[in-house]
């Protein structure tokens, strides 16, 4: 009860709480500099980027390369990548054909790259990012020599995997393994893929034996089939032989089949909804020889419970129930493991000048089009 003992005890926390205080004010200074824009010395003032300038069938659109485009502003949380390479999906050319909804031209195209982290916008998610190796998933503009992407929506590369075939992280390997999750939840043990000698169906072939679900791969070219069985497949059909139809009702009741995964459209979908059992699903993902679902049949739909619906990564994962984000980021760690087995893709190069010549020569709806087997497109830049 001293007085004394009384004012040096108060004086002692008085400075515990000035140090605490000194102390936590200097953690935010350095948290606050740590968060700061970084980088972007020595950029140039423009770069190159191909534009859709005006959307039409994709030998009439409007696709030009802009030499002089500015580069983007970064905004907090986002970083800035010199892109090394980018791939060439169906569904970036897909904005080709489509006016945007937003109307803005031109237009910047390419959803997905690799690169380098160059420069950052600031704000806690971008720590670390800078020189960093990564895989983006911009969502537009990675046809170009720089892309704003949100720290958020890249995933850094182990130095074994080579910068240039990460370009393709995100479309054609979480598509596959979104498909195979959703078999499962759906007690699934096997599936139909068509367009199984695509990049992603050959991907799909060597995934899903590791999800415990059978695959029947639907392809059109005798030399297809081949080769998948040389990847491991047990079940290739080619859809145009003669025995098709009564091979499929065979590979469906065998291997009980009620859920279908079509990328080719058209007829395609019809003829699947036709051949499976009542309460089946045919998802479309896809349009390689239309951009139109026909000939499917309507008694299927009303009586026999059957039914065709739209697939998309990010909804699939959702529809995954509240642990969706969960698996989609536990997939992209093992597709960050896989990148050179499961999820390796053959590349044909091509430079940014090249690209409209390249991709209307493989366009489905166009006559005498190229096959795309094995031809699979990226952008390269140096």
């Amino acid at each position: 009860d001293d007085p004394h003992c009384h004012r040096i005890h108060h004086s002692a926390m008085q400075f515990d709480a000035v140090w605490a205080s000194l102390a936590f004010g200097a953690l935010g200074c350095l948290l606050l500099l740590a968060c700061r824009r970084r980088g972007g010395k020595d950029l140039p003032k423009a770069m190159r980027r191909l534009v859709v300038v005006e959307p039409n069938a994709l030998a009439l659109a409007r696709v030009v390369v802009e030499e002089e485009a500015p580069l983007p502003v970064l905004k907090r949380g986002q970083v800035l990548i010199k892109v090394c390479a980018a791939s060439i999906n169906p569904s970036d050319y897909g904005a080709w054909r489509a006016r945007s909804a937003k109307g803005e031209y031109p237009l910047p195209t390419g959803q997905e790259c690799s690169g380098v982290v160059v420069a950052t916008g600031g704000g806690v998610s971008t720590l670390g990012l800078l020189g960093r190796r990564v895989a983006a998933f911009p969502g537009s503009g990675t046809y170009a020599d720089y892309v704003a992407c949100s720290a958020w929506r890249l995933v850094c590369l182990p130095g074994s995997v080579a910068l240039a075939d990460a370009c393709e992280f995100f479309i054609n390997p979480l598509t596959v393994v979104a498909m195979l999750l959703t078999a499962r939840a759906k007690r699934a043990t096997a599936i139909i893929h068509t367009g199984a000698s695509s990049a992603l169906g050959q991907m799909l072939c060597k995934a899903a034996p590791g999800f415990g679900v059978e695959v029947v791969h639907v392809t059109h070219r005798q030399q297809h089939v081949e080769m998948l069985h040389r990847l491991g497949a047990t079940h290739v059909l080619n859809s145009s032989s003669d025995s098709y139809g009564a091979e499929l009702d065979e590979k469906i009741r065998a291997l009980r089949v009620k859920l279908a995964f079509d990328c080719v459209a058209g007829d395609s979908a019809g003829a699947l909804v036709a051949k499976l059992p009542p309460r089946s699903t045919v998802y479309a993902y896809g349009r390689l020889s239309s951009s139109y679902l026909s000939a499917i049949p309507v008694i299927d739909l009303i009586y026999r419970g059957k039914k065709v619906e739209g697939f998309m990564v990010t909804r699939a994962f959702a529809k995954l129930g509240p642990l969706g984000l969960l698996r989609m980021l536990l997939a992209m760690q093992t597709i960050k493991r896989e990148l050179q087995t499961t999820f390796a893709t053959e590349f044909a190069d091509v430079r940014l000048e090249e690209v409209y010549e390249r991709v209307v020569a493989i366009d489905p709806e166009r006559p005498g089009a190229k096959s795309a087997t094995n031809q699979k497109l990226r952008v390269v830049f140096d």
